[in-house]
């Protein structure tokens, strides 16, 4: 049970970051191209951990 809560909190965590970059989006990836790589490979790795982390739950 206690598992299921740290993977639930980790989830919500990944999510709220997943949340700033996507609202942030336009203003991060304008800075350069180099910039917007970085926030674009973040947000794939925030979806894939997320989905992951949702998977361990079921």
């Amino acid at each position: 049970m206690s598992n299921d809560k740290e993977l639930k909190a980790r989830i919500k965590e990944r999510e709220e970051d997943l949340q700033f970059y996507l609202r942030k989006y336009h203003e991060l990836a304008s800075r350069s191209r180099n910039m917007k790589a970085v926030v674009d490979a973040e947000i794939k790795r925030l979806e894939e951990e997320i989905k992951s982390l949702g998977a361990m739950l079921h």
